[in-house]
């Protein structure tokens, strides 16, 4: 037995060892980004059926598993599935064309009343929305990220669309949704671009070949 838990020890130890050259050799790209798919409402409609509660539960532990600056964590996100609220939103939004069709949209909003850092709300909401956009990714949905803040009209409608306290400040709102029947919706691809890459200050360049992603296409 000792002879036994000796080899499984040194094993270990071995297996240890290894991970950092493992974790050197093996990289690979995170698909699932260059998986994403934008559909805008209009042209590319969304399928106007409800989501599941369980999904919708899914997508709303994403946006919380998102880094906020400070730890603060004081973004609330409001829920709509009406479209009467959505209509209302987008008569004080010029870009809002998702919510036409959506199913679902989620505004993230800072409490500034409750927080440390209101100055970091706008980086706290891209980084849930984002969040919440690769989570919808991996499920088959579709998505739209659109800005409120700080156009004063967007901000008001937003407001007013969900009783919001004025306290809070609505920055980013998103679309969620399965693509309409025949629909094809836009697809991420890789936007790689070398002359927007800066080495150590302006002038240098980093000279390494970008790894392509396939483009997915939703149909």
């Amino acid at each position: 037995m000792k002879k036994i838990l000796s080899l499984s020890l040194a094993a270990i130890l071995m297996l240890c060892a290894a991970l950092p050259a493992m974790a050197q050799e093996d990289y690979s790209i995170a698909n699932i980004l260059y998986q994403r798919t934008t559909l805008h409402g209009d042209a590319s409609p969304y399928d106007t059926a409800p989501l599941d509660d369980d999904i919708v539960s899914l997508l709303l532990s994403a946006g919380f598993s998102a880094p906020t600056g400070g730890n603060q964590r004081s973004l609330n996100f409001f829920v709509i599935t009406e479209r009467e609220r959505m209509d209302k939103i987008r008569e004080g939004h010029p870009y809002s064309t998702p919510l036409l069709t959506a199913p679902l949209v989620v505004v993230i909003a800072g409490d500034e009343a409750n927080c440390r850092y209101p100055e970091l709300h706008e980086m706290d909401a891209g980084l849930a929305a984002m969040a919440m956009m690769v989570q919808a990714t991996e499920i088959g949905l579709s998505s739209c990220v659109m800005s409120i803040y700080p156009q004063d009209e967007r901000v008001n409608a937003v407001r007013a669309s969900v009783d919001m306290p004025e306290t809070f400040k609505p920055v980013l709102m998103v679309a969620f949704g399965y693509p309409a029947a025949d629909v094809v919706a836009g697809a991420s691809v890789d936007n790689y671009n070398e002359a927007q890459v800066h080495m150590n200050g302006y002038e240098g360049s980093f000279d390494v070949e970008a790894v392509s992603s396939p483009t997915a296409v939703v149909e």
